[in-house]
């Protein structure tokens, strides 16, 4: 007989492991003033995971969410970049981006859709190689007066919004990264720590590191 402690665990851990997920990618976010413009960068890397992410059913989902406010909580107008696809839920249409693989059902023209068993076709595919990155960029108009707060946040989508609420699945978004960044009125920026930094997040160099 072999003692409990020694027998090796099968266990496989999932999409259902919040601490999982929540190390499967690194995000880097820096942002700065040029002239009337605030640009932020955002950058994805698959750090954690040997395989693309997100990965196993066609209907999950990264959502990346880009914010900008002024010092009284008003956000501030995006000039340029990216916006989260009309799939995206509630996130559709403001500044950010979604990573899936999406499918087009061949008998009905409906997309995207999850039903992988039936003959589709796939229509795009921008999810995250293994240990590769994606950097998407962003520009929002400056006020005129008073600090900028950059807020940009990841979310995990087990299925996609309209799916989830037909099939009325109570299955909540999960916050894979989170960063802010504060960006002083004609200043360099600095974390919400008053760190002197404009970088954020886990690869950022030691003046940006959370």
């Amino acid at each position: 007989e072999h003692p409990p402690q020694k027998i090796p665990s099968h266990l496989q851990l999932g999409a259902t492991d919040i601490d999982l997920l929540q190390n499967t990618v690194s995000m880097t976010v820096s942002a700065r003033q040029i002239g009337s413009l605030i640009e932020v960068t955002a950058v994805i890397a698959n750090s954690g995971a040997g395989h693309h992410v997100p990965t196993d059913f066609p209907g999950r989902q990264l959502i990346l969410l880009v914010e900008a406010a002024d010092a009284l909580g008003r956000p501030l107008t995006n000039v340029s970049g990216p916006r989260v696809p009309e799939w995206g839920g509630p996130q559709a249409g403001l500044p950010g981006t979604a990573y899936a693989k999406l499918l087009r059902d061949v008998a009905s023209g409906e997309m995207p859709v999850v039903s992988y068993w039936k003959q589709a076709l796939i229509l795009k595919d921008n999810r995250i190689p293994a240990f590769a990155t994606d950097i998407s960029a962003y520009t929002f108009a400056a006020p005129d007066e008073g600090d900028v707060k950059v807020e940009v946040t990841l979310f995990y989508r087990r299925a996609f919004h309209d799916i989830r609420r037909w099939k009325g699945w109570n299955v909540p978004d999960i916050v894979m990264e989170q960063e802010t960044v504060i960006l002083p009125r004609g200043h360099a920026g600095r974390r919400h720590d008053d760190t002197p930094s404009i970088m954020t997040g886990r690869d950022a160099d030691d003046g940006g590191q959370r």
